[in-house]
């Protein structure tokens, strides 16, 4: 068997220090990783369709209708990566590309444009043939162009016992599937199976995640704005219940505590329904949380999403708040403006 290229030999040798660790974090980032590109990709237009597949057997499969990418950049893809080029516009998704490769048990990618179609397999992080363009054989391939990747995750690098969660996959999905209107996402598994789409967006998230309440609102507010290079969309709704439930995203990774763009997102909001009432004075976040359901999102250079520690739970980029809540307020005073509030009580 060849060789490990020196920086497979590294991935392999310290993976928690590419993937965050060797437990549960580690091993669903592998998954992450191309979910996360395939969704970039559909942001730009690439890819509108994607299937997602869990096996008995560990292996995960996505197979996609984006563009391929072509055969003699893949062994350099999967193989190499250097750091100090890290801020080339490539580099994100050749590292990322290269971790699920070296810490795969077994990686096949399978791709296809127009009349050829190539493979490439793999096992512990060495290419066990290189892609090699041939005539399309097989019609059956969904649209003209496209790529399948299946990997099973080398068990020897990771804790032991550790399996994929049908329902935690499956959340991820959904949550791309609504940071990403434009895209489908067949998730399949011996347990599950469900198509994800959400022609609203965010304000589609919101819908589900109200749908068993009573609402205050007819439909969700959605507002989108623009922060200097970060783009800022959020969607809520209010309903008769005392509970609260933030879901915020930073180029779609899910910042589970929060961060300055929910911050700022509240901001805007208290002073929005503020300007609607008679004393026009921002409310205070706490007169705003109670039955309110609120997903922000904000997508931008990563060198702008900065995060408070390592597992990217807070996001704590330094002005966001602020830019946030100034781009966020006027929207936000339209819309409940066009919104029937009267649901509301407390924008008079």
């Amino acid at each position: 068997m060849a060789e490990l290229s020196p920086s497979v030999a590294s991935v392999r040798k310290r993976p928690g220090m590419y993937v965050g660790d060797t437990g549960e974090y580690g091993l669903y980032h592998l998954v992450y990783f191309l979910l996360d590109a395939a969704a970039a990709e559909a942001r730009g237009s690439q890819l509108q369709q994607l299937i997602f597949s869990l096996g008995e057997d560990g292996g995960v499969e996505l197979l996609e209708d984006g563009r391929p990418v072509p055969p003699d950049e893949l062994p350099d893809l999967l193989t190499r990566w250097e750091p100090h080029r890290a801020t080339d516009a490539y580099e994100p998704l050749r590292f990322e590309s290269l971790c699920v490769f070296a810490l795969s048990e077994h990686f096949e990618l399978e791709a296809w444009d127009g009349s050829r179609q190539w493979r490439l397999r793999g096992q512990a992080g060495v290419l066990l043939e290189l892609p090699t363009p041939e005539p399309r054989q097989e019609p059956g391939h969904p649209g003209p162009r496209g790529t399948r990747v299946r990997f099973i995750p080398d068990r020897t690098l990771f804790e032991p016992g550790l399996t994929f969660n049908v329902r935690r996959l499956h959340l991820r999905c959904r949550e791309l599937a609504a940071l990403t209107p434009g895209l489908s996402i067949h998730f399949r598994s011996p347990r599950l199976q469900d198509w994800l789409q959400y022609p609203l967006g965010l304000g589609g998230l919101v819908q589900e995640l109200t749908e068993p309440q009573l609402t205050r609102l007819q439909t969700p507010i959605m507002a989108e704005a623009q922060w200097e290079d970060v783009q800022v969309r959020c969607a809520l709704q209010w309903s008769r219940g005392p509970d609260c439930q933030v879901w915020s995203f930073a180029n779609t990774v899910r910042t589970r505590k929060g961060g300055h763009h929910v911050d700022g997102a509240l901001d805007a909001l208290g002073a929005a329904v503020g300007r609607m009432g008679r004393r026009k004075k921002p409310r205070p976040h706490a007169s705003l949380l109670p039955g309110l359901t609120l997903v922000v999102a904000v997508d931008g250079p990563r060198s702008r999403m900065v995060f408070a520690g390592p597992t990217k739970d807070l996001l704590a980029t330094e002005g966001l708040r602020e830019g946030v809540a100034s781009a966020l307020t006027p929207v936000l005073e339209r819309a409940l403006r066009d919104h029937d509030t009267d649901g509301v009580p407390w924008i008079r």
